[in-house]
Parts: structure tokens; sequence; C-alpha cells
């Protein structure tokens, strides 16, 4: 093999893989990783390395050098909302966060719902994104016979809820909305025949309903009053259902933003006999309690609700034996006007918090804890939703795979601030305010290109690409 010319080499770090950390130097060439090579003894780095000429350095003496995250679970507002988010802040946000791919979920006006609303949302995104990014489909009661044509579009996968429309929702909700078995059972054969993963937020929509309605009736507003109204046995339940009309429509099922114990367990389970079932976890939920939020009111509003102590060591439990098989922010961001309306009434305040620049410091706070390792963070942040979305040449540090990495500093200490992050709405991201950590991503590159340098945008709009799943024609 002749030298590789115009090479980029990562010098001096420690590379983080799933299995294990080596002192390497990380070879870049045309947006690909052309070579990972370990370092001798004497620590010698970017010189003298194999088959390379006309190579330019970066110094990551001290630093870990880690795959980007995959954030499975974004809801970036464009089209529709430019005032909560657009897919250039919500990107650009990304990047800052160490996040080198976000999947889009179908949420929008118009809601992608067929292949013409995926085409088009493709069409006004595209240019605005500093990461590369994934777009779902919608998969609802009014639109099961448009799921194989998204697929075919490009969906990385579908989103579908087992709840009716609430008050309020954006039109073409429906189109993501399952709220009974035989419209379930008829989208996840749909999804199935597509080969795509069917994700699905997983509450009892008449649970939810009339404990709802119970509240309102006793004249109770509070945050904790939303959190009852959607109580564990809610998840529980759906889950159970989910997964037991999953398998018979033989569809791939992922648990979206799983919230308590009692929902690990039967997806622990359905693993056991073999189902293809796997489960995402989302950063509010394993970091926050409803007890320990409730004093912000709807600024902690999420569904499914903030839970309690036993079910986040429940959640940390499923990290560590695999039931959870990776991680998303479900970033969903919402504005100051939108949410000082739940502090009167907390039904009438949006359910959602923000994420992207707060996920990636306090997992590797986490780290540093003891909560988890290096290694095992990277395989739920990073590879295992490269393998069940099926973009295996991203979120993976190996030859041939797109060179979408951070450098880590895992002893900066910072505070999240709000104040300074990138998202159009961040005024009210105060779920995370004032949290302290120690980690910080230092660097975020994509596909070899900075985009992001010490909490501050580097890269262009645009440079972000499309991402779909392996085998896409």
């Amino acid at each position: 093999m002749g030298a590789l010319r115009d090479v980029l080499v990562v010098a001096g770090g420690r590379v983080v893989l799933p299995d294990r950390i080596v002192d390497a130097d990380v070879l870049v060439q045309d947006g690909k990783i052309a070579g990972i090579h370990e370092r001798a003894a004497s620590g010698t780095t970017g010189q003298g390395l194999p088959g390379t000429s006309n190579s330019r350095t970066i110094n990551a003496r001290g630093l870990m050098v880690m795959a980007g995250m995959i954030d499975t679970h974004v809801h970036l507002r464009d089209p529709g909302h430019p005032h909560r988010e657009t897919f250039g802040t919500g990107t650009c946000a990304a990047a800052v966060g160490g996040i080198t791919t976000v999947l889009e979920m179908p949420s929008g006006i118009p809601a992608v719902s067929d292949a013409k609303s995926w085409h088009y949302k493709n069409d006004v995104v595209g240019s605005k994104a500093y990461v590369d990014y994934g777009l779902y489909g919608g998969a609802g009661h009014t639109n099961t016979a448009k799921i194989a044509e998204q697929a075919a579009a490009g969906a990385v996968a579908f989103k579908s809820f087992m709840n009716a429309p609430a008050p309020g929702a954006d039109p073409g909700f429906d189109s993501r909305a399952l709220p009974d078995d035989a419209t379930f059972l008829a989208a996840m054969k749909a999804i199935a025949e597509t080969g795509r993963v069917a994700v699905v937020h997983a509450e009892s929509d008449s649970i939810c309903a009339c404990l709802a309605a119970q509240m309102k009736t006793r004249g109770r507003n509070d945050l904790r009053a939303h959190a009852e109204s959607r109580p564990p046995i809610a998840e529980e339940e759906a889950v159970a259902r989910a997964i037991l009309l999953a398998g018979a429509a033989v569809a791939r099922l992922s648990i979206a933003h799983i919230s308590t114990g009692a929902a690990v367990e039967q997806v622990r389970r359905a693993k056991a006999r073999g189902q293809d079932v796997t489960a995402e976890a989302c950063p509010h939920h394993l970091f926050h309690t409803l007890s320990n939020s409730e004093h912000l009111g709807p600024y902690a509003k999420v569904n499914p609700p903030l839970r309690e102590h036993d079910d986040v060591t429940a959640l940390w439990a499923g990290l560590a034996d695999g039931t959870i098989d990776y991680i998303g922010t479900d970033h969903a961001p919402y504005t100051i006007e939108d949410k000082d309306k739940g502090w009167s009434d907390i039904w009438s305040a949006p359910s959602g918090v923000h994420g992207l620049e707060s996920v990636v410091p306090a997992l590797l706070t986490a780290v540093n804890d003891g909560c988890l390792t290096l290694p095992h963070l990277t395989r739920v942040i990073s590879q295992r939703a490269s393998q069940v979305f099926g973009l295996h040449t991203k979120g993976q540090l190996r030859e041939g795979a797109d060179a979408d990495f951070i450098l880590v500093d895992m002893d900066r200490p910072g505070v999240i601030d709000p104040s300074g992050q990138h998202s159009v709405s961040r005024d009210a991201a105060k779920l995370w305010a004032g949290r302290s950590t120690r980690g910080a991503v230092v660097a975020t590159y994509v596909r070899g290109t900075l985009v992001a340098e010490n909490g501050e945008l580097r890269g262009q709009p645009g440079h972000g690409q499309l991402v779909r799943p392996e085998g896409h024609p």
C-alpha cells in the first residue's frame, strides 16, 4: 500500500474503545478513520506512523479520544416552531455538547407522515445542519399504509405513541398515535416489513387519561399531580403490551425513554426470551428525581415524568447489565412563555426538557463518580445506537468508519449554565442549571472536520449530512 497523503493525525491521546482504553494515535483521511496505531511504551506520538505523508497533527495529549455521541431522540422543532428551536441551533448545541449525529423525531409542521413530508423536512433542515442527522418516520393509525414509502425514502426508524393526541398537540399527531391494540398491531406488522425499528412511547392511554381527569376534578395543579397521573404502572402495562404485540408482528421494538424499574424488568425478560427488544434511557430520568426537582415546577414536567430514587437506581442497574441499550436526550425545548403557564396550572404547560449540551458532561461526571466506565459509556452513547439503527459507519472508532470523534478532558470541572448554551430557548433549560460536572468535551469532529471547540461553534451550516440505515439504496 502506498503512503497515505493529507492525513490528519490525532496524536498523544488515549483512545476509548467499547472494550478497553488504549494509548494510540488515530489517522483520519477523507473524513474516514484510516487507522488506529497503538503507541510504544516510549510514548512517541505523531512521528513515524506507517505509510503517512503530508500529515497534520491534533495534539490530544492528556485527553480521551471517544466516538461522538449518536443522540437517538431529538425534537428540533423545525419546521414549525423556530422560537423554540431550529435545526441550525439544535445541531449547533449538539456539536458543542459532543454529539456528532442526531436522530430527529417526525414532529413538526407538517408532521412527517409519508414520503412527501419526509422529503420536505429533509429539504428544509439539511442546509442548516452542523452535525450529521437521520430523520424518523411517523407510524400512526392514520398512515399505516404510508410506512413502507417512508422507509424507502430513508426513514431511519419509526416513532409511535401509545397515547391519543393531547389537547393542543401539533396537527398531524394522529400519524404517530396508536392508542388501541388493533392499530398498534397493524403498524408493527407494516414496520416489520421494512426492517426498521419501531420506537415506541409506552404509556397506557386509558390509565393516564383517567387519572389526569381525577386530578383535575380534585383541583390538583402541581407537578406531582402530573406525575401521579402517569404512574409507573401506566408505563409497565404499556411496555408489556407493546412487547407482546410487537412479538406477534415479529417487529424490532425499542422502548423510548424508559423510566421505571418495572418496565426495565419487562424488557429484561423479553431479551431473555430472545425477542428483538431494545430500550433507551434519557439523562433526565438517570440524574433527576421528582422530589429533587419539584421546586422547578413546569420546568421539570416531562413525559414519562421524573421518578423517585428506586426507579432511578433500577435504570442504572439496567444500564449496567445491558438491558438498557442506549441513551438519547429526548431534547424537547420549550420557551419560558410556554412553561410559565404551568406555575398556576401544571396541565397547561407542555412536557419536555432540554438536554443536548448537558448529557455528555453529566455522563462523564458519572464515570468519574464510578457509576460506569468510559468503555461502557461509549457503548451506550455511540456503539449500540449505531448497531440498533443500522448506522454502521457512525459511532465507532475503527478503520473505515466516519471520523466522528470528541476530545474529552476527564479532569476539567464545570457548572452547567444555560445562559451560555446555544438552544434558542436556553433560558427555559432550568432542570440542569447549576449542576456541577467533572469531565468536559474539548472538541467535536464530524467526518474529520472540527465543528466545535471549548464550548464554541467552529463548523458551518450544511456540513451535516443525512444518514440512512445500512443497505438503504
